[in-house]
């Protein structure tokens, strides 16, 4: 529950995946009220069973919270409309009852929002790591060939040295791939900056004309 302690440094991606972390726990804590022989480490979870709840809560909120003036990436919009409508769809089920009226009410204009504004570009950090991640892709597909022949055998480098630099290129690439995917999560999770990246498109803006 560590990334629930500073909702604010989270994107609306960011809370969502959260949200959706928490439910596995939540769910594993029903499972172990029904369960004849739980795990231990379920019976660890279900002790934290207010918290989780109470996370669970903070987090609903602080999403509505920012679907009232919706800054959204095409991505995120998605997982707002499906937010959204899985709230609506849970109150529908308490038909006759005022409050989930009035909430059915506020949840639909939220969602009629979010579809109504345009979607936002991701972070600048987001595109520079899915730049990057494009830009390795493309070198692996030429690298990994040669490397696999060459561990077969069936290619051969002119001298010592430019085997070794093709090794050192090789395994960067490699190293690159593996923990991109890391980084652009937590970049995606990560709360923008609105007044920066407006800044920084204005003055890229500026230089280009």
């Amino acid at each position: 529950l560590k990334s629930v302690e500073d909702l604010e440094s989270l994107s609306f991606y960011g809370l969502a995946q959260t949200l959706a972390d928490v439910q596995k726990l939540v769910d594993r804590v029903y499972h172990v009220e029904t369960a004849k022989a739980p795990l231990a480490q379920d019976l660890a979870i279900a002790e934290r069973k207010e918290e989780l709840l109470e996370a669970q809560g903070q987090l609903k909120r602080t999403m509505g919270a920012l679907l009232e003036e919706p800054r959204l990436t095409e991505n995120e919009r998605l997982l707002a409309e499906d937010f959204l409508q899985e709230q609506i769809t849970k109150l529908r089920s308490a038909a006759g009852d005022a409050r989930a009226s009035k909430g059915i009410e506020r949840l639909t204009d939220l969602l009629e929002g979010v579809r109504g504004t345009p979607p936002v570009p991701e972070s600048r950090e987001v595109r520079r790591i899915q730049a990057s991640m494009k830009q390795l892709d493309a070198e692996w597909k030429e690298v990994a060939p040669i490397y696999d022949k060459w561990q077969a055998g069936r290619h051969n480098f002119k001298s010592n040295d430019d085997l070794q630099a093709f090794r050192r290129r090789y395994e960067e690439c490699r190293k690159g791939r593996e923990g991109s995917a890391s980084r652009l999560e937590v970049a995606l999770r990560a709360r923008r900056d609105e007044a920066a990246e407006a800044a920084a498109r204005k003055a890229a803006a500026k230089s280009a004309g």
